[in-house]
């Protein structure tokens, strides 16, 4: 007989983890299924540092979250923007809104064992690490999910299936939603290093014709790098001593903020835009990275992907106390409305830098040059990408702003 949930999550990544939880924080019976193995049975499996941006911040502290992760959040102050080889520059400081900082940076890995933490103690809440889909059924009223692992396989039931499962996702596949791809030809390599004058709280982007370089700080001189580099040069980079690698890197951003130096572990991250052309499916909706996969510049993708739970919870948020079916088509359409400006304002906005900055042009880069020092000489402009890159447009749920998730 197969178990019987409201909901299944396939994907406990970041997003579909704190789905998850807030679905089950409302009263929802909820499997969250994952191929991978919890994040304390393999620590260091991701050294990214994540921008978590006020939209975010409010969702994690719904979820009771926010103070577990505190210990090791950054706060972020001060963003500086520039192009490598062009005058022009613009600073963002979230001194200029009246705010304490504009995101805060968490190392992923913990952002990660927070949310498995909550998986494994969030009552209502059922995780299957380890398994995999096999199969997917559909009926008028309900859907069924197979599952396979080393073990027997399981089969769960729900009235919703939320496919949170990447750019790849198996769920998009299997209802044949198409997507739109662009490879963008570049490879983001991550790795953490220290800066002998770090300036605090701050991040700097540095665009160049191969992708953007960025540091994010972690607190003190220790900041993620984020390298990125044509894919077609990627192999021989990962493949660079640490001194020829810190080498090249000092190359890139010079010597204002000192010596390059106690490179960690590297690892290669292939970008490219991947947007489904559709959000829904008969009892299945689409969240985070299986609906939208963006390029990584201005740190938005895990932001937009976190605005989904939010938005869905919200359409789900009665079901629970009313007996609802969580998975009848005029929720899930309306869930989808809610969500396609966002998605496509900012899939286009990073899509526009990764492309823009990376013609390497004469006559374009004096305009890339001359946009920056208009930006900056502009404080409503400035002010206004801030606002976006905070999520303080995003509209904010009534139980989101009173702060709870609870049922």
């Amino acid at each position: 007989m197969p178990r019987d949930f409201d909901c299944i999550v396939v994907g406990a990544g970041l997003a579909g983890a704190a789905l998850a939880v807030g679905l089950a924080r409302f009263g929802l019976r909820v499997a969250a299924v994952d191929a991978r193995e919890p994040a304390a049975a393999s620590p260091g499996r991701d050294v990214r540092g994540l921008a978590l941006a006020l939209s975010s911040q409010r969702l994690l502290r719904a979820l009771d979250l926010w103070p577990v992760l505190e210990p090791r959040l950054t706060p972020l102050r001060h963003i500086e923007v520039s192009a490598m080889g062009h005058f022009g520059s613009s600073t963002l400081s979230a001194a200029e809104l009246g705010l304490e900082a504009l995101g805060h940076i968490c190392p992923a890995d913990h952002l990660l064992h927070t949310l498995d933490a909550a998986l494994a103690n969030t009552p209502n809440l059922t995780p299957f690490f380890g398994q995999r889909v096999a199969q997917i059924e559909t009926t008028a009223a309900r859907v069924e999910v197979t599952l396979q692992s080393a073990g027997e396989p399981a089969v769960l039931s729900a009235r919703l299936l939320i496919a949170a499962d990447g750019s790849t996702s198996a769920v998009r596949q299997h209802f044949g939603i198409e997507a739109q791809l662009r490879d963008y030809q570049q490879t983001a390599i991550v790795a953490n290093i220290d800066l002998e004058n770090a300036a605090a709280h701050t991040a700097c982007e540095r665009f160049t014709a191969e992708g953007p370089t960025a540091l994010l700080p972690l607190g003190g001189k220790r900041h993620v790098l984020v390298r990125t580099v044509r894919t077609a040069g990627a192999e021989a980079l990962l493949a660079a001593s640490p001194a020829d690698y810190l080498n090249d890197v000092q190359q890139r951003l010079g010597w204002r903020w000192g010596r390059c130096a106690n490179l960690g572990e590297r690892r290669a991250h292939p970008l490219m835009l991947n947007r489904a052309k559709a959000l829904t499916a008969p009892r299945t909706v689409l969240v985070g990275n299986a609906a939208n996969t963006i390029h990584p510049n201005a740190a938005q993708g895990l932001n937009l992907a976190l605005r989904d739970v939010v938005a869905l919870m919200d359409a789900l948020k009665d079901c629970a106390a009313e007996g609802g079916d969580a998975g009848q088509a005029a929720t899930l359409e309306a869930y989808a409305r809610t969500r396609v400006d966002d998605h496509a304002r900012t899939a286009g906005f990073s899509d526009s830098l990764a492309r823009g900055f990376a013609l390497d042009w004469p006559l374009v880069g004096m305009a890339r040059s001359g946009a920056l020092l208009a930006f900056n000489a502009v404080p409503p402009l400035r002010h206004a990408l801030m606002r976006r890159l905070m999520g303080a447009t995003a509209r904010v749920p009534e139980w989101l702003r009173s702060g709870s998730a609870h049922a």
